[in-house]
């Protein structure tokens, strides 16, 4: 785009649209292009503490809890998390706030656009590039990030980390990142840096991640050396070298990513108290993630799209449906085609009464043909997900449940709906 061509595209929902559309989609991915530009943009110098989160799940969990953390002790915080659930602004956050000034998005947006020139970037490359330029704008303490896919070749791995997480690894997007879990952890362990410290959210740690740690000399911190935690009836408690944190809240976030982002919180040199912890725990949301949004019926969203994840909710739907009696559990379903589809629904078919799919608006979800040879011969299936919706709100029981489930796609398509319908005035 020419310089004199900016004034087309001086909307955020334009300049989206153009960097949709002019970008570059590859399966093999280098950081020198996004290196390279960094430079231009005199992005890569230095940066207030970073905290960079990779895992196959609960990154945005950890990153979301840190920043809670954080800012309950008084510093300045800037957040980078993906994808979005309704509107790109999510992004980016700064001191707990997304940023709603268009201009500042867009104004980012030329920058890197004049600077590029003929290189050829993935979108994601791109807005994380304009992200950054806005980071640097503003005076910050900590900068959490939290990779996109993989994390050797993610555009956020351009920085030096101060604290490394790792949250989990498993079998996702292996067309990209390997099909085993020592491959996938290879790619992932690319955000670590010799000497830093390393944390990993889960037990089961691959042989590579042990592997790249000795070798960059790395102290790696892990459940149940490092640091610990377990659960009673009504609360929860952590253990690590500074101390024990008994009867905390249970927040509404998996325990082991709320125990490792506590861990890297306490291990580092700002002053972090318990009180703040206890704050954050309390205070931490997230859309999306076992989300009741609606009682008469119960419509419970959640954005797990992979086995793990996908485990992970059954678990929580068995506990919530224990106090349920002659319900029927109504699932609406929706992924990427680049998913374990199979093994992801083969989790809920034994809790599942009555399966519904539509197609989604997104170019990357699963066709319905395709989903079709997965669910049960009695599925029903929708023009869109708002008649969905629309008929299941008329004719189902107000005790009964309805879990949409299987992608951000459909979760963010079902908040507009229910937004629209119920809460917009």
């Amino acid at each position: 785009m020419q310089q004199n061509q900016y004034n087309k595209y001086t909307s955020l929902r334009n300049w989206l649209s153009y960097i949709k559309n002019n970008s570059f989609i590859h399966d093999v991915f280098s950081l020198e292009k996004v290196i390279f530009i960094a430079k231009k943009l005199n992005l890569l110098q230095k940066y207030p503490f970073i905290i960079t989160v990779a895992g196959t799940n609960g990154k945005g969990s950890t990153s979301t809890l840190l920043e809670q953390i954080f800012l309950d002790a008084g510093y300045r915080v800037g957040l980078y998390t993906s994808p979005h659930l309704l509107y790109f602004y999510e992004r980016v956050r700064i001191n707990g706030n997304t940023i709603k000034n268009s201009i500042i998005f867009t104004t980012a947006f030329e920058q890197v656009e004049l600077v590029r020139g003929n290189i050829l970037l993935t979108f994601f490359e791109f807005i994380t590039l304009a992200s950054f330029l806005i980071f640097k704008s503003f005076f910050l303490d900590i900068l959490i990030l939290e990779v996109g896919i993989g994390g050797r070749l993610d555009a956020t791995n351009i920085f030096d980390p101060n604290i490394a997480v790792i949250t989990n690894i498993d079998l996702d997007h292996t067309l990209l990142l390997g099909n085993t879990r020592n491959a996938i952890g290879l790619e992932k362990t690319g955000i670590l840096r010799y000497g830093i410290p390393v944390f990993y959210g889960d037990i089961d740690i691959p042989d590579s991640v042990y592997h790249i740690s000795q070798i960059l000399k790395i102290s790696l911190n892990r459940i149940p050396y490092e640091w610990n935690w377990n659960k009673n009836i009504n609360h929860w408690n952590f253990f690590d070298q500074y101390g024990a944190l008994k009867k905390l809240f249970i927040p509404r976030i998996k325990l082991s990513n709320a125990a490792v982002a506590i861990a890297v919180a306490r291990s580092t040199n700002f002053n972090v108290k318990s009180l703040n912890i206890v704050n954050a725990l309390k205070k931490i949301t997230l859309p999306g993630r076992f989300h009741i949004i609606f009682y008469n019926p119960y419509i419970i969203l959640d954005v797990a799209h992979n086995v793990n994840s996908g485990k992970y909710l059954l678990k929580k739907l068995k506990e919530f449906l224990k106090s349920k009696n002659n319900i029927t559990v109504y699932g609406i379903i929706g992924m990427s085609f680049n998913k374990d589809i199979k093994n992801f629904i083969s989790n809920f078919l034994d809790v599942i009464d009555i399966w519904c799919s539509a197609p989604l608006k997104n170019p990357r979800a699963v066709s319905v043909n395709i989903l079709k040879t997965f669910l049960p011969k009695h599925s029903i299936f929708f023009l869109n997900i708002n008649q969905i919706l629309s008929v299941l709100l008329k004719t189902v029981n107000p005790k009964d449940v309805i879990l949409v489930f299987g992608s951000f796609l459909i979760v963010s398509e079902v908040i507009k709906f229910m937004r629209d319908k119920f809460f917009k005035k």
